[in-house]
């Protein structure tokens, strides 16, 4: 009984499922229009040229900037490694100035890679434009002397 019912199932699915396939989609036919650039290749390399410019210059002062920020914060690890150290140093030889010396550096190189995350990724160059092709005005193989024994 149960088998029945699943077959029937099993078949009006099988009937629904081919008949919805075999059904004509309906789509617009019209494909949309690309925009189209109305300046020469020369010029629109130009163009391209100079929005390159502008965005290395953008990409140069953002990566001074980031050069600048890591400096500073090499500079400032550096200060509380040397705290660091010298607090051991005045401390002694204890193994609780050792212990006190090796925990300072941990939490200063923490402190410096939780700093540096904090500046996000590196910036990246822009991409130079590619150069206009040149038009080939009568193009022939050259024709290469036959060698005489």
């Amino acid at each position: 009984m149960v088998t029945r019912q699943f077959r029937a199932i099993v078949i009006a699915l099988m009937i629904t499922s081919i008949g919805i396939s075999a059904s004509p989609a309906h789509a617009d036919h019209k494909p949309t229009p690309s925009p189209k650039s109305t300046l020469s290749p020369p010029d629109q390399y130009e163009e391209e040229l100079e929005q390159f410019k502008i965005d290395m210059k953008a990409y140069q002062k953002s990566r001074a900037l980031r050069e600048q920020q890591l400096r500073s914060i090499l500079i400032d690890f550096s200060r509380a490694l040397k705290k660091a150290a010298d607090d051991a140093r005045f401390a002694g030889k204890s193994a609780a100035s050792k212990a006190a010396l090796a925990s300072a550096r941990a939490a200063a190189a923490t402190a410096r890679d939780e700093a540096v995350a904090l500046l996000g990724p590196e910036p990246k160059p822009p991409v130079p434009p590619m150069k206009p092709m040149k038009s080939a005005k009568g193009f022939a193989p050259s024709q290469k002397p036959e060698k005489k024994n």
